[in-house]
């Protein structure tokens, strides 16, 4: 009778033993799972940030007027670039409806960057940026000038060979990069615009530019660095006035 006791407390004892390890480790396997899934969520949230603004600003970039249209416009009316210089510009409150756009580019750059190692200059930044910018649901625009053609160039340049290359985004002004060929230049720009994401944050702000040989205002992309207030010459300019 002892021993059938024995046996069978040992057996129950097993039995409980078993019970409570697999309990554990189901506990265990829950939160891993719930662990793993939060994680998977919020970098899927920082890599293809989506919502109606970025559809919205997808929507502006593409309906605004460009510059070929402009320039069109202008030959068909007559009119003097003067009469057009000042009625162009951005529109009212562009500053604020871009800027929930590059807080999210902003984000996305910065994990891409980790992920890659940080900012280096064995980078491909070109494709780095056309990444983060296509992942926000965007296009990165890039406009390629020969140097010899860029008419507000400083007085004391005496380089005329070679390409220019100006970014931008959401018609927002990001970088301009000078090199041998139109690649070489693209390279030197996409540099230029990756180095204004390296501090806390970046912002829209409107800036004075110079653009075929007049002053206008430019949305610009700038980080909290100070720098100096005289930017690159304008290659493109999408707030031409329509005619």
């Amino acid at each position: 009778m002892s021993v059938f006791l024995s046996v069978s407390l040992s057996v129950c004892l097993s039995v409980y033993v078993f019970l409570s390890l697999h309990f554990f480790l189901s506990v265990c396997l829950f939160a891993f799972l719930f662990l793993s899934v939060q994680i998977f969520y919020t970098c899927f949230l920082l890599m293809f940030p989506a919502g109606p603004d970025a559809e919205s600003c997808v929507k502006k970039g593409r309906n605004g007027p460009n510059d070929t249209e402009s320039k069109a416009a202008e030959r068909n009316s007559g009119r003097p670039v003067a009469a057009a210089a000042a009625k162009s510009g951005p529109p009212p409150g562009a500053v604020s409806e871009q800027q929930p756009f590059f807080n999210r580019l902003y984000k996305t750059v910065a994990w891409k960057l980790v992920s890659a190692g940080g900012f280096g200059p064995n980078l491909d930044h070109f494709e780095i940026l056309r990444a983060c910018v296509e992942s926000c649901k965007a296009n990165l625009s890039c406009v390629f000038v020969p140097l010899k053609d860029i008419p507000d160039l400083p007085a004391g340049c005496t380089q005329k060979e070679g390409q220019v290359c100006e970014l931008r985004c959401q018609t927002v002004y990001m970088g301009t990069g000078y090199g041998r060929d139109d690649c070489a230049a693209r390279a030197m720009a996409s540099k230029e615009a990756l180095k204004i994401f390296q501090g806390r944050k970046v912002t829209v702000k409107l800036a004075r530019r110079r653009f075929r040989g007049r002053d206008v205002e430019d949305l610009v992309l700038l980080d909290e660095q100070p720098r100096s207030s005289i930017l690159p010459p304008a290659l493109s300019y999408p707030f031409q006035a329509d005619q």
